[in-house]
């Protein structure tokens, strides 16, 4: 048994150093007029359902199809389908001068600004279509973070495996909480690219293994309250609603924006954990170590339920826009660095456009030939979801009377 305590080492803050370099607009700022979705019938599309309401056979077919892209290398690549998507994650923090990117986008593409919900739109629509190329019945299935029994269902060992175990934290003035490898379910053999797989704020490798420190603290309650999503919905600015959900940021009781770690941000953490600096009330921690897989953002696909997040982002997205946000007036034309205005080129979808540079203390350049893409992506182009094949159970359009 490991034993760690908490608060010995005090390093680079991810809350600190997270891709947020701009500040949304304020709560007044204008915004257009309110659009909704015309009826659309739904018989075509694939429909992604909550993960508790899946069957045991849909838990089976997800859990296998995803196995399958793990245990897949394409000719000519030095990775697997799945490892492939990982290494585009990581990729998207080498945007800077300093790493050595090269071409149009000059900050991350994927996180920070307003192209946080269409690349990552796009990245999980990716995933899916290659789960359906080995099972058409598949969907990603999406984690609704306000219901008390989502939790418990996905770290079933039938679904997506345990909490890890092997190292106890010891937490001043909180107590003593579990984590490490995760030793059960179908993916305790869970093999990792060590070079992709580490912690961004030491840099070092998180191993080759999946690794969880579910419900450590500060990120230790659960469910998030429903107000607390619900209120993303009183915002019609795209900018704002983006932020919050994003969770990097939020609105203070001012309205006025200040560092947080909530929502979608707040979920890494609750199923990776991290090691922070101390614990104080209303004050956002800092994190000195990062200890699950969950909870390196670079690295955090790794974990199968980033892909379970990230669908119930996106779900939530598509309520936003089904609300009256429908129209591409709502998302910023112009003004955006490269890659998160409208019409810019998204990276990795541009045909080599933009080059990241490195990322991590492993050289992984030698990695970056195992990325091919043909198509090419922008923000508009994903903007309706319904357009690229899916819906939700909860955004299921019905004639008007």
């Amino acid at each position: 048994m490991v034993v760690i305590i908490a608060g010995s080492v005090i390093t680079t803050s991810i809350y600190r150093s997270y891709p947020y370099t701009y500040t949304p607009p304020a709560i007044n700022s204008p915004v257009p007029a309110p659009v909704y979705p015309q009826f659309i019938s739904s018989a075509n599309l694939s429909v992604r359902k909550n993960v508790v309401d899946l069957t045991s056979k849909e838990k089976a077919v997800f859990v296998k199809a995803v196995h399958a892209l793990k245990n897949t290398i394409p000719q000519g690549s030095k990775l697997s389908i799945y490892d492939q998507l990982v290494l585009e994650h990581v990729l998207t923090m080498g945007f800077s001068l300093s790493s050595g990117a090269k071409g149009s986008a000059k900050v991350n593409p994927a996180h920070g600004k307003p192209a946080f919900l269409p690349w990552h739109r796009q990245f999980l629509r990716v995933f899916e279509q290659a789960l359906q190329a080995i099972d058409p019945s598949v969907t990603v299935p999406y984690w609704d973070w306000t219901d008390p029994k989502a939790l418990e269902i996905i770290l079933q060992d039938d679904f997506l495996g345990s909490r890890g175990q092997g190292v106890t934290i010891e937490i001043p003035g909180a107590g003593t909480f579990q984590g490490g490898l995760v030793s059960s379910g179908p993916f305790a053999e869970w093999t990792l690219n060590e070079k992709i797989h580490f912690d961004p704020i030491t840099g070092k490798s998180l191993g080759p293994k999946l690794k969880r420190f579910t419900k450590l603290p500060p990120c230790d309650k659960y469910p998030i309250p429903k107000a607390k999503v619900e209120k993303l919905f009183e915002f019609d600015n795209y900018e704002i609603f983006n932020a919050l959900l994003e969770g990097a940021l939020k609105l203070d009781e001012k309205n006025n924006w200040v560092e947080g770690w909530e929502l979608h941000a707040y979920i890494h953490s609750l199923i990776g954990g991290s090691l922070v600096d101390k614990l104080e009330p209303n004050r956002v921690p800092q994190q000195t170590q990062i200890l699950g897989t969950m909870d390196s953002i670079p690295s955090s696909p790794y974990d199968p339920i980033f892909w379970l997040n990230h669908a119930n982002v996106d779900r939530l997205w598509a309520e936003w826009q089904d609300r009256g946000h429908t129209s591409s007036r709502f998302y910023p034309s112009k003004g955006m660095p490269f890659g998160h205005n409208l019409h810019d080129l998204m990276w990795p979808w541009d045909k080599g456009l933009s080059i990241p540079g490195n990322v991590g203390s492993e050289d992984i350049a030698s990695l970056v030939s195992s990325i091919q893409s043909n198509v090419v992506v922008t923000p508009m182009d994903v903007l309706d979801f319904r357009k690229l094949g899916y819906t939700y159970d909860t955004t299921r359009l019905v004639p008007k009377t």
